[in-house]
This record gives structure tokens, C-alpha cells and sequence, in this order.
């Protein structure tokens, strides 16, 4: 379940980023508001990926 999102004032964000930064790891987006708009900040985790071939080569489960 995603948690609500939290709003920062861009200079509050800049001065706290290490903080919002953490906050949208944990899975909270982080709004920030500019005098111009809003910032959405979300955290995306790298999924490694690799050919199929080698994938599939791997082969199923190991039946025990």
C-alpha cells in the first residue's frame, strides 16, 4: 500500500533533500512545490535484466 504523498516547499526541499529523497524511496510520492508548478518525485528501482537466452538456460525450478 503506497502512502500518501507529502508536500515540501521547494526551499525547505533543498535544504532537506537527503529527507525527501529517502521519503520517496520508502515509497511515498513527494510533491514540491515552485512558484511555477510542482515537482512529483517517485523512486523507481533498477531491475537488472539479462538476454533471454541466458534466462532461459537456467532452466526451471530445482525438483527435490
Amino acid at each position: 500500500m503506497q502512502k500518501l504523498a507529502q508536500t515540501w516547499e521547494r526551499e525547505d526541499a533543498e535544504q532537506r533533500i537527503a529527507e525527501v529523497l529517502d521519503a520517496a524511496r520508502s515509497g511515498t510520492v513527494q510533491t514540491i512545490r515552485d512558484s511555477d508548478g510542482v515537482f512529483e518525485l517517485t523512486f523507481k528501482a533498477v531491475v537488472k535484466k539479462e538476454p533471454a537466452g541466458r534466462y532461459l538456460a537456467r532452466g526451471g525450478p530445482i525438483k527435490r
